[in-house]
C-alpha cells in the first residue's frame, strides 16, 4: 500500500516537473510589440500621405486639406493583403492597376450617388475630385513603401505585370520607429505650412 502511494506521488511530482510550461508574459510581450510596429507602419504612410498632399492645402486650403484627410483615411488600404494568405504582400495590391481601379470605382460610385441627390451638385466634378484624392492617398502608399529596405520579394512592382521591374530606395527600415515618427512629423508640419500659406495668400487676395 505505502509503496503505491509512494509510486503515485512520484508520478505526480514527474508530471509536473515535466509539464510544458508557456510564458503568458512573452506571449503579452510579442503581441503588444507587433501592435506596436503595426501603428508605427500607420504612422508612416500617413505621414507620406500628409506630405503628397500637402500642395493641395496650400492651393485649395480648407477643401485641400479636407482632401489630405481623405487621402490619410484610405493610404493603407494597399495592405489589405496583410488580411488575405492568396494575396502576396506588395503584389497586386501595391501596383499601378489596383491604384487606378480603386480611384476609378470611387469616382463613378460618386457621380451615381451624386447624380441622384435631390439638390443640385456639380456630380461630374465632385466625383473626379473625390477619384483623384483617393488616387493621391493609395499612390503615397506605393511611394513610402519603395523607402524601405528589403529583400528583393519585398520590393514593390507598381507597373507589374507589364514592367515587372521592382522599385526600392532601401533608405530606411520598415518598423523604424524613428522614421515613421519623423514621416508623420514632417507630413503634420508640411500641412501646417501649406494651410497658413493658403491662408496668407487669402489675406493678401482680400486686402
Amino acid at each position: 500500500m505505502w509503496e503505491k502511494r509512494g509510486k503515485q506521488r512520484f508520478s505526480k511530482r514527474y508530471s509536473q516537473a515535466t509539464t510544458l510550461r508557456i510564458p503568458t508574459c512573452s506571449i503579452a510581450a510579442h503581441s503588444e510589440t507587433g501592435t506596436r510596429f503595426a501603428s508605427m507602419y500607420k504612422n508612416g504612410h500617413r505621414g507620406a500621405a500628409l506630405v503628397l498632399m500637402a500642395p493641395l492645402t496650400a492651393t485649395f486650403g480648407i477643401v485641400g486639406l479636407g482632401m489630405s484627410v481623405l487621402a490619410v483615411a484610405v493610404c493603407r488600404l494597399p495592405d489589405l493583403d496583410h488580411d488575405y494568405s492568396w494575396l502576396a504582400h506588395r503584389g497586386p495590391t501595391h501596383t499601378i492597376w489596383f491604384v487606378s481601379a480603386v480611384a476609378g470605382l470611387v469616382s463613378v460610385g460618386s457621380y451615381a450617388g451624386l447624380s441622384m441627390l435631390p439638390v443640385t451638385l456639380p456630380a461630374f466634378p465632385l466625383a473626379l475630385l473625390l477619384g483623384a484624392t483617393v488616387f493621391l492617398g493609395l499612390l503615397s502608399h506605393l511611394f513610402a513603401d519603395a523607402l524601405t529596405v528589403g529583400r528583393d520579394t519585398h520590393a514593390i512592382r507598381p507597373f507589374h505585370p507589364l514592367f515587372p521591374h521592382s522599385f526600392r530606395l532601401g533608405l530606411v527600415r520598415a518598423d523604424s520607429r524613428l522614421a515613421n515618427s519623423l514621416l508623420l512629423a514632417g507630413g503634420v508640419l508640411f500641412q501646417g505650412l501649406a494651410l497658413g500659406v493658403s491662408i496668407g495668400g487669402m489675406a493678401g487676395v482680400v486686402a
